[in-house]
């Protein structure tokens, strides 16, 4: 009698561990919907646009020229015509860096009649420090 009890007891008890393992889990898995300001079609001002632009060194558009929006991580690249358009929507006072590897990093200030910008990028010097000393020999750190 006893263990008929004992084992219905334990029966009940798993049961309920098992409801509460499922309860917890479902409840963990569930997306979790939090309040954030939402933008209407009479909010959105005109100050907001979408930035195209062309940006070339003196020959031709350069390829694959970073653009990022100063102070955040929102960026693109340009093309191989040297033509991008911004992801997001640029207000007034936005800053654009322009960036190539051997060539001058430049800001763009976005304006409020700034809807295409064309940048022509300038070379950077680049100059090494010092020249190659070929009076001593190399030796190799290998013993025979």
């Amino acid at each position: 009698m006893k263990s008929t009890l004992k084992m219905q007891q334990h029966r009940t008890i798993n049961s309920i561990r098992f409801i509460g393992i499922v309860m917890l889990t479902l409840l963990a898995y569930n997306p979790i919907y939090a309040q954030s300001t939402t933008t209407t079609s009479t909010q959105v001002t005109d100050n907001d646009r979408i930035i195209k632009g062309i940006v070339s060194d003196e020959t031709a558009g350069l390829v694959g020229v970073n653009v990022i929006q100063q102070g955040t991580r929102n960026g693109t690249v340009t093309n191989e015509k040297g033509e991008f358009t911004f992801p997001n929507k640029l207000k007034t006072g936005d800053v654009l860096l322009f960036s190539y590897l051997g060539y001058v990093t430049q800001k763009v200030v976005i304006k409020d009649s700034t809807t295409f910008i064309t940048l022509k990028l300038t070379e950077d010097l680049v100059e090494m420090i010092g020249a190659l000393d070929t009076s001593k020999p190399y030796k190799s750190k290998r013993k025979n």
